[in-house]
Protein backbone atom coordinates (compact mmCIF):
# COMPACT_ATOMS: atom_id res chain seq x y z
CA UNK A 1 0.00 0.00 0.00
CA UNK A 2 2.91 2.32 1.09
CA UNK A 3 4.66 1.59 -2.88
CA UNK A 4 1.06 2.76 -4.15
CA UNK A 5 0.99 5.86 -2.05
CA UNK A 6 4.22 6.72 -3.20
CA UNK A 7 3.95 6.56 -6.27
CA UNK A 8 0.88 8.36 -6.53
CA UNK A 9 2.52 11.33 -4.39
CA UNK A 10 5.60 11.37 -6.32
CA UNK A 11 8.86 10.75 -5.49
CA UNK A 12 12.43 11.56 -6.37
CA UNK A 13 16.32 9.37 -5.99
CA UNK A 14 18.60 11.70 -4.65
CA UNK A 15 22.30 11.01 -4.50
CA UNK A 16 24.15 13.02 -1.63
CA UNK A 17 28.27 14.00 -1.64
CA UNK A 18 30.17 15.75 1.45
CA UNK A 19 32.61 14.91 4.37
CA UNK A 20 29.35 13.86 6.36
CA UNK A 21 26.50 12.82 5.02
CA UNK A 22 25.33 11.45 8.33
CA UNK A 23 24.74 15.19 9.40
CA UNK A 24 22.16 15.31 6.03
CA UNK A 25 20.33 12.38 7.21
CA UNK A 26 19.84 13.96 10.83
CA UNK A 27 19.24 16.68 9.76
CA UNK A 28 16.21 15.17 7.84
CA UNK A 29 14.92 13.57 10.50
CA UNK A 30 14.89 16.48 12.57
CA UNK A 31 12.68 18.24 10.17
CA UNK A 32 10.51 15.26 9.54
CA UNK A 33 11.33 14.72 5.84
CA UNK A 34 10.83 11.48 4.67
CA UNK A 35 13.21 8.97 3.22
CA UNK A 36 13.38 5.16 2.50
CA UNK A 37 15.82 3.10 0.54
CA UNK A 38 19.09 4.39 1.66
CA UNK A 39 21.87 3.17 -0.23
CA UNK A 40 26.00 4.01 0.67
CA UNK A 41 27.92 4.25 -1.90
CA UNK A 42 31.04 4.95 0.04
CA UNK A 43 31.90 7.24 3.08
CA UNK A 44 31.36 10.15 1.23
CA UNK A 45 28.19 9.02 -1.02
CA UNK A 46 24.92 7.86 0.03
CA UNK A 47 21.63 7.56 -1.99
CA UNK A 48 17.84 7.98 -0.92
CA UNK A 49 14.33 8.48 -2.15
CA UNK A 50 12.28 11.31 -1.01
CA UNK A 51 9.14 12.63 -1.46
CA UNK A 52 9.09 15.39 -4.48
CA UNK A 53 7.31 18.02 -2.32
CA UNK A 54 10.06 17.82 0.23
CA UNK A 55 12.41 18.48 -2.81
CA UNK A 56 13.14 22.04 -1.76
CA UNK A 57 13.67 21.71 1.63
CA UNK A 58 16.21 18.97 1.40
CA UNK A 59 18.25 21.07 -1.28
CA UNK A 60 18.64 23.64 2.14
CA UNK A 61 19.19 20.87 4.13
CA UNK A 62 21.89 19.79 2.10
CA UNK A 63 23.46 23.04 2.12
CA UNK A 64 23.69 23.42 5.78
CA UNK A 65 25.32 19.55 6.41
CA UNK A 66 27.98 21.19 3.71
CA UNK A 67 26.93 18.84 1.35
CA UNK A 68 26.02 18.52 -2.50
CA UNK A 69 22.73 17.47 -3.39
CA UNK A 70 21.86 15.61 -6.92
CA UNK A 71 18.48 14.64 -8.45
CA UNK A 72 19.11 11.29 -10.36
CA UNK A 73 15.42 10.40 -11.24
CA UNK A 74 11.83 11.56 -11.10
CA UNK A 75 9.05 8.71 -10.54
CA UNK A 76 5.22 8.40 -10.02
CA UNK A 77 2.46 10.29 -10.84
CA UNK A 78 3.52 13.78 -9.93
CA UNK A 79 6.64 13.68 -11.77
CA UNK A 80 4.79 12.43 -14.79
CA UNK A 81 2.50 15.50 -14.62
CA UNK A 82 4.98 17.72 -14.81
CA UNK A 83 6.68 16.12 -17.06
CA UNK A 84 3.78 16.48 -19.59
CA UNK A 85 2.44 19.99 -18.40
CA UNK A 86 5.63 20.98 -21.18
CA UNK A 87 3.86 18.43 -23.64
CA UNK A 88 1.29 21.12 -24.63
CA UNK A 89 0.10 19.55 -27.93
CA UNK A 90 -0.63 16.28 -25.59
CA UNK A 91 -2.22 18.22 -23.34
CA UNK A 92 -4.30 20.20 -25.43
CA UNK A 93 -5.67 16.54 -26.71
CA UNK A 94 -6.47 15.23 -23.38
CA UNK A 95 -8.29 18.34 -22.40
CA UNK A 96 -10.44 17.98 -26.15
CA UNK A 97 -10.71 14.08 -25.68
CA UNK A 98 -12.13 14.48 -21.95
CA UNK A 99 -14.26 17.58 -23.21
CA UNK A 100 -15.49 15.13 -26.06
CA UNK A 101 -16.67 12.49 -24.23
CA UNK A 102 -17.98 14.93 -21.30
CA UNK A 103 -20.07 16.43 -24.39
CA UNK A 104 -20.88 13.21 -26.09
CA UNK A 105 -22.13 11.43 -22.87
CA UNK A 106 -25.38 14.04 -22.57
CA UNK A 107 -26.48 12.92 -26.68
CA UNK A 108 -28.66 10.16 -26.70
CA UNK A 109 -27.41 6.84 -28.70
CA UNK A 110 -29.73 3.95 -28.03
CA UNK A 111 -33.68 4.73 -27.53
CA UNK A 112 -35.18 0.97 -26.23
CA UNK A 113 -38.75 0.02 -26.22
CA UNK A 114 -39.38 -2.61 -23.47
CA UNK A 115 -42.74 -4.46 -22.61
CA UNK A 116 -44.67 -4.01 -26.04
CA UNK A 117 -46.03 -7.52 -27.53
CA UNK A 118 -48.54 -6.72 -29.86
CA UNK A 119 -47.33 -3.09 -31.10
CA UNK A 120 -44.13 -3.07 -33.08
CA UNK A 121 -41.60 -1.16 -31.63
CA UNK A 122 -40.82 0.54 -34.85
CA UNK A 123 -44.66 2.17 -34.57
CA UNK A 124 -43.29 3.62 -30.81
CA UNK A 125 -40.28 4.73 -32.44
CA UNK A 126 -41.70 6.77 -35.43
CA UNK A 127 -44.27 8.45 -33.24
CA UNK A 128 -41.38 9.34 -30.47
CA UNK A 129 -39.16 10.55 -33.10
CA UNK A 130 -41.82 13.16 -34.38
CA UNK A 131 -41.47 13.92 -30.66
CA UNK A 132 -38.21 14.59 -30.46
CA UNK A 133 -37.11 11.32 -29.13
CA UNK A 134 -34.24 9.58 -31.26
CA UNK A 135 -30.20 8.77 -31.12
CA UNK A 136 -28.54 11.79 -31.21
CA UNK A 137 -30.77 14.67 -29.32
CA UNK A 138 -29.68 16.25 -26.54
CA UNK A 139 -31.17 14.14 -23.52
CA UNK A 140 -31.25 16.75 -21.06
CA UNK A 141 -34.03 18.26 -23.46
CA UNK A 142 -36.43 15.70 -23.35
CA UNK A 143 -39.56 16.49 -21.40
CA UNK A 144 -40.24 13.21 -20.52
CA UNK A 145 -43.84 13.21 -18.77
CA UNK A 146 -45.08 15.63 -21.41
CA UNK A 147 -44.08 13.65 -24.33
CA UNK A 148 -45.09 10.16 -22.72
CA UNK A 149 -48.77 11.64 -22.49
CA UNK A 150 -48.45 13.43 -25.92
CA UNK A 151 -47.33 9.76 -27.53
CA UNK A 152 -50.27 7.77 -25.30
CA UNK A 153 -52.68 10.51 -26.91
CA UNK A 154 -51.57 9.44 -30.43
CA UNK A 155 -51.32 5.29 -29.67
CA UNK A 156 -54.50 4.33 -28.14
CA UNK A 157 -53.04 1.08 -28.28
CA UNK A 158 -50.78 1.67 -25.55
CA UNK A 159 -52.35 2.20 -21.64
CA UNK A 160 -48.71 3.50 -20.22
CA UNK A 161 -45.53 4.75 -21.13
CA UNK A 162 -42.36 6.26 -19.14
CA UNK A 163 -39.64 7.44 -20.45
CA UNK A 164 -36.44 6.68 -18.45
CA UNK A 165 -32.96 8.30 -19.79
CA UNK A 166 -29.95 6.88 -18.26
CA UNK A 167 -26.79 8.46 -19.27
CA UNK A 168 -27.12 7.84 -23.33
CA UNK A 169 -29.21 5.35 -22.83
CA UNK A 170 -33.28 6.24 -23.19
CA UNK A 171 -35.53 3.09 -22.12
CA UNK A 172 -39.04 3.07 -23.20
CA UNK A 173 -41.17 1.48 -20.59
CA UNK A 174 -44.66 0.28 -21.72
CA UNK A 175 -47.91 -1.12 -21.39
CA UNK A 176 -50.19 -2.24 -23.92
CA UNK A 177 -54.14 -1.66 -23.74
CA UNK A 178 -56.39 -4.38 -23.16
CA UNK A 179 -59.07 -4.99 -26.36
CA UNK A 180 -62.53 -4.40 -25.36
CA UNK A 181 -64.56 -6.76 -26.82
CA UNK A 182 -66.97 -5.19 -29.81
CA UNK A 183 -70.89 -4.48 -28.29
CA UNK A 184 -73.60 -5.00 -30.03
CA UNK A 185 -75.54 -2.28 -31.07
CA UNK A 186 -79.25 -3.28 -30.28
CA UNK A 187 -80.53 0.50 -30.54
CA UNK A 188 -80.18 0.38 -34.10
CA UNK A 189 -82.43 -1.09 -37.05
CA UNK A 190 -80.60 -3.73 -38.96
CA UNK A 191 -80.90 -6.73 -42.02
CA UNK A 192 -79.11 -9.27 -42.90
CA UNK A 193 -78.05 -8.58 -46.24
CA UNK A 194 -76.77 -11.22 -48.86
CA UNK A 195 -73.32 -9.97 -49.89
CA UNK A 196 -73.02 -12.32 -52.90
CA UNK A 197 -75.49 -14.76 -55.41
CA UNK A 198 -75.88 -18.39 -54.42
CA UNK A 199 -77.68 -20.87 -52.70
CA UNK A 200 -78.67 -21.21 -49.22
CA UNK A 201 -77.75 -24.46 -47.45
CA UNK A 202 -78.60 -23.40 -43.92
CA UNK A 203 -79.72 -20.16 -42.65
CA UNK A 204 -79.71 -19.49 -38.49
CA UNK A 205 -81.64 -16.78 -36.89
CA UNK A 206 -80.26 -14.91 -33.74
CA UNK A 207 -82.94 -11.88 -34.18
CA UNK A 208 -84.78 -10.97 -36.82
CA UNK A 209 -87.37 -12.63 -39.22
CA UNK A 210 -85.88 -14.86 -42.12
CA UNK A 211 -87.03 -14.46 -45.08
CA UNK A 212 -85.68 -17.68 -47.41
CA UNK A 213 -85.08 -21.29 -45.94
CA UNK A 214 -82.62 -23.93 -47.15
CA UNK A 215 -82.49 -24.57 -50.77
CA UNK A 216 -83.89 -21.18 -52.06
CA UNK A 217 -81.67 -19.20 -54.35
CA UNK A 218 -80.99 -15.51 -53.35
CA UNK A 219 -79.23 -12.38 -55.08
CA UNK A 220 -76.72 -10.38 -54.42
CA UNK A 221 -78.28 -7.50 -51.99
CA UNK A 222 -81.47 -9.08 -50.93
CA UNK A 223 -82.35 -9.09 -47.39
CA UNK A 224 -81.85 -12.67 -45.84
CA UNK A 225 -83.25 -11.84 -42.09
CA UNK A 226 -85.14 -8.88 -41.99
CA UNK A 227 -84.82 -6.60 -38.72
CA UNK A 228 -88.99 -5.98 -39.17
CA UNK A 229 -90.89 -8.50 -37.44
CA UNK A 230 -94.92 -8.33 -37.69
CA UNK A 231 -96.87 -9.11 -34.78
CA UNK A 232 -100.19 -10.86 -34.43
CA UNK A 233 -102.73 -10.99 -31.77
CA UNK A 234 -105.83 -13.69 -31.98
CA UNK A 235 -108.27 -10.92 -31.45
CA UNK A 236 -110.33 -11.12 -34.89
CA UNK A 237 -111.68 -7.88 -34.59
CA UNK A 238 -107.65 -6.25 -34.50
CA UNK A 239 -105.66 -9.16 -36.00
CA UNK A 240 -102.33 -7.12 -36.57
CA UNK A 241 -100.34 -5.36 -33.82
CA UNK A 242 -97.95 -3.22 -35.51
CA UNK A 243 -94.50 -4.50 -36.12
CA UNK A 244 -91.00 -5.45 -33.67
CA UNK A 245 -88.38 -3.42 -35.22
CA UNK A 246 -85.00 -5.15 -34.30
CA UNK A 247 -81.19 -5.40 -34.71
CA UNK A 248 -81.37 -8.64 -36.83
CA UNK A 249 -78.28 -11.20 -36.18
CA UNK A 250 -77.78 -14.78 -37.55
CA UNK A 251 -75.53 -16.32 -40.12
CA UNK A 252 -76.48 -17.55 -43.70
CA UNK A 253 -74.16 -20.10 -45.70
CA UNK A 254 -74.69 -20.98 -48.99
CA UNK A 255 -73.43 -22.26 -51.63
CA UNK A 256 -71.86 -19.32 -54.37
CA UNK A 257 -69.67 -19.28 -57.88
CA UNK A 258 -67.29 -16.25 -58.48
CA UNK A 259 -66.14 -14.99 -61.08
CA UNK A 260 -62.40 -13.39 -61.35
CA UNK A 261 -60.46 -11.65 -64.37
CA UNK A 262 -57.10 -10.61 -64.92
CA UNK A 263 -55.41 -9.08 -67.72
CA UNK A 264 -51.78 -8.42 -68.78
CA UNK A 265 -50.20 -6.85 -71.79
CA UNK A 266 -47.94 -9.26 -73.54
CA UNK A 267 -45.81 -6.45 -74.78
CA UNK A 268 -44.13 -4.28 -71.58
CA UNK A 269 -41.63 -1.50 -71.42
CA UNK A 270 -38.59 -3.33 -69.39
CA UNK A 271 -35.35 -1.95 -67.94
CA UNK A 272 -32.20 -3.04 -69.77
CA UNK A 273 -28.84 -1.88 -67.56
CA UNK A 274 -26.35 -0.76 -69.94
CA UNK A 275 -23.46 -1.80 -67.58
CA UNK A 276 -22.73 1.72 -66.34
CA UNK A 277 -22.45 2.54 -62.67
CA UNK A 278 -21.74 5.10 -59.85
CA UNK A 279 -21.25 4.60 -56.00
CA UNK A 280 -21.07 7.44 -53.61
CA UNK A 281 -21.10 6.98 -49.52
CA UNK A 282 -22.40 8.19 -46.56
CA UNK A 283 -21.40 8.95 -43.35
CA UNK A 284 -24.05 8.91 -40.31
CA UNK A 285 -23.06 9.72 -36.53
CA UNK A 286 -25.71 11.22 -34.05
CA UNK A 287 -28.24 12.81 -37.04
CA UNK A 288 -25.40 14.73 -38.37
CA UNK A 289 -24.33 13.38 -42.32
CA UNK A 290 -21.53 13.78 -44.22
CA UNK A 291 -21.51 13.30 -48.11
CA UNK A 292 -18.05 11.95 -49.58
CA UNK A 293 -19.42 12.72 -53.16
CA UNK A 294 -21.79 15.32 -54.60
CA UNK A 295 -24.24 12.58 -56.00
CA UNK A 296 -25.27 11.26 -52.77
CA UNK A 297 -28.36 12.98 -52.59
CA UNK A 298 -29.00 12.99 -56.21
CA UNK A 299 -30.97 11.14 -57.97
CA UNK A 300 -30.25 11.32 -61.96
CA UNK A 301 -32.87 10.27 -65.07
CA UNK A 302 -32.28 6.68 -65.98
CA UNK A 303 -30.74 5.08 -63.41
CA UNK A 304 -31.93 2.94 -60.68
CA UNK A 305 -31.00 4.09 -56.79
CA UNK A 306 -29.45 1.12 -54.70
CA UNK A 307 -29.07 2.59 -51.31
CA UNK A 308 -27.31 0.00 -48.47
CA UNK A 309 -27.27 0.86 -45.13
CA UNK A 310 -24.86 -0.70 -42.51
CA UNK A 311 -25.38 0.33 -38.84
CA UNK A 312 -23.16 0.16 -35.61
CA UNK A 313 -24.42 -2.69 -33.44
CA UNK A 314 -22.78 -3.29 -30.10
CA UNK A 315 -23.48 -4.80 -27.05
CA UNK A 316 -26.99 -5.65 -28.31
CA UNK A 317 -27.88 -2.63 -29.68
CA UNK A 318 -27.65 -0.31 -32.42
CA UNK A 319 -25.86 2.48 -32.05
CA UNK A 320 -26.58 6.14 -34.56
CA UNK A 321 -23.54 5.28 -36.03
CA UNK A 322 -24.14 4.18 -40.05
CA UNK A 323 -22.39 3.73 -43.34
CA UNK A 324 -24.42 4.06 -46.32
CA UNK A 325 -23.63 3.03 -49.60
CA UNK A 326 -25.36 4.04 -53.07
CA UNK A 327 -24.91 2.67 -56.02
CA UNK A 328 -26.96 4.10 -59.05
CA UNK A 329 -27.04 1.55 -61.90
CA UNK A 330 -27.99 3.25 -65.77
CA UNK A 331 -30.51 1.61 -67.91
CA UNK A 332 -32.57 1.93 -70.87
CA UNK A 333 -36.50 1.41 -71.48
CA UNK A 334 -36.99 -1.32 -73.99
CA UNK A 335 -39.84 -2.84 -75.05
CA UNK A 336 -40.13 -6.71 -74.36
CA UNK A 337 -41.93 -9.44 -75.27
CA UNK A 338 -43.56 -11.29 -72.58
CA UNK A 339 -43.58 -14.93 -72.14
CA UNK A 340 -46.96 -16.14 -72.25
CA UNK A 341 -47.14 -19.13 -70.25
CA UNK A 342 -44.81 -17.34 -67.61
CA UNK A 343 -47.90 -14.52 -67.56
CA UNK A 344 -50.65 -16.59 -67.21
CA UNK A 345 -49.28 -18.51 -64.44
CA UNK A 346 -48.50 -14.97 -62.15
CA UNK A 347 -52.30 -14.06 -63.47
CA UNK A 348 -53.20 -17.30 -61.69
CA UNK A 349 -51.54 -16.48 -58.45
CA UNK A 350 -52.86 -13.09 -58.61
CA UNK A 351 -56.37 -14.09 -58.81
CA UNK A 352 -55.82 -17.49 -56.52
CA UNK A 353 -54.88 -14.24 -53.99
CA UNK A 354 -57.81 -12.02 -54.58
CA UNK A 355 -60.76 -14.83 -54.13
CA UNK A 356 -58.82 -15.71 -51.00
CA UNK A 357 -59.21 -12.62 -49.70
CA UNK A 358 -63.07 -12.36 -50.66
CA UNK A 359 -63.58 -15.72 -48.85
CA UNK A 360 -61.45 -14.46 -45.29
CA UNK A 361 -64.41 -11.97 -44.53
CA UNK A 362 -67.06 -15.51 -44.56
CA UNK A 363 -64.64 -17.76 -43.91
CA UNK A 364 -65.09 -19.75 -46.69
CA UNK A 365 -63.96 -22.51 -48.51
CA UNK A 366 -63.39 -23.21 -52.52
CA UNK A 367 -65.27 -26.31 -53.33
CA UNK A 368 -64.29 -26.20 -56.84
CA UNK A 369 -61.56 -23.67 -59.22
CA UNK A 370 -60.96 -23.82 -62.95
CA UNK A 371 -59.10 -21.10 -64.90
CA UNK A 372 -60.17 -20.01 -68.71
CA UNK A 373 -56.66 -18.00 -70.19
CA UNK A 374 -57.74 -16.36 -73.71
CA UNK A 375 -55.86 -14.12 -75.71
CA UNK A 376 -57.42 -10.38 -76.95
CA UNK A 377 -55.14 -9.12 -79.26
CA UNK A 378 -52.41 -7.96 -77.35
CA UNK A 379 -53.50 -8.55 -73.96
CA UNK A 380 -53.33 -11.69 -72.40
CA UNK A 381 -56.95 -12.71 -70.24
CA UNK A 382 -57.13 -14.77 -67.54
CA UNK A 383 -60.23 -15.79 -66.11
CA UNK A 384 -60.95 -17.94 -62.67
CA UNK A 385 -64.35 -19.44 -62.05
CA UNK A 386 -64.78 -20.57 -58.17
CA UNK A 387 -67.29 -22.69 -56.51
CA UNK A 388 -67.24 -21.85 -52.80
CA UNK A 389 -69.31 -22.21 -49.72
CA UNK A 390 -69.44 -19.36 -47.12
CA UNK A 391 -70.84 -16.89 -45.55
CA UNK A 392 -72.83 -14.40 -47.15
CA UNK A 393 -74.22 -12.76 -44.55
CA UNK A 394 -73.63 -9.25 -43.44
CA UNK A 395 -75.14 -6.58 -41.57
CA UNK A 396 -76.56 -3.14 -42.91
CA UNK A 397 -78.19 -0.71 -40.56
CA UNK A 398 -80.59 1.34 -41.54
CA UNK A 399 -82.30 4.81 -39.93
CA UNK A 400 -84.18 4.78 -36.87
CA UNK A 401 -84.31 3.21 -32.98
CA UNK A 402 -85.39 -0.29 -32.35
CA UNK A 403 -88.56 -1.25 -30.21
CA UNK A 404 -92.51 -1.77 -31.43
CA UNK A 405 -94.22 0.39 -33.66
CA UNK A 406 -97.69 0.58 -33.58
CA UNK A 407 -100.25 0.39 -36.85
CA UNK A 408 -101.17 3.81 -36.69
CA UNK A 409 -97.76 5.10 -36.57
CA UNK A 410 -96.80 3.28 -39.22
CA UNK A 411 -99.93 4.30 -41.30
CA UNK A 412 -99.15 8.14 -40.86
CA UNK A 413 -95.35 7.62 -41.41
CA UNK A 414 -96.49 5.88 -44.91
CA UNK A 415 -98.60 8.29 -45.37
Amino acid sequence: MKKWLNLLLGYAVIQVTGAFPERFLNLCAQNRCAFWRLRWLDSNTLQVRVYLADLTQLEELAQRAGCTLEVLARRGGTAQAQRLSKRWGFMVGMVLCVLTVSVLSRFVLVVEVVGNEEVPSAVILTELERLGVHPGVYAPSISQKEVANEALTNLPELAFMAINVYGTRVVVQVEEAQRKPELLDESTPADIVAAADGIIEDIQTSAGEPLFVDGDIVARGEVLISGTIPLYEQNIEKPYAGDLVVHATGTVTARTWRTLEERLPLTVPTKVYNGEEETSYQFNLLGWELDFFEKSSIFPDGYDKITNTESLELGGYTWPVSWTTTTYRGYTVQEQTVDPQQGETLLQQLLQQRLERLLEVGEGEILHQDFVTRVEGDTLVVSLVAECREQIGRTVERPGSTGHVEPEAQIGEES
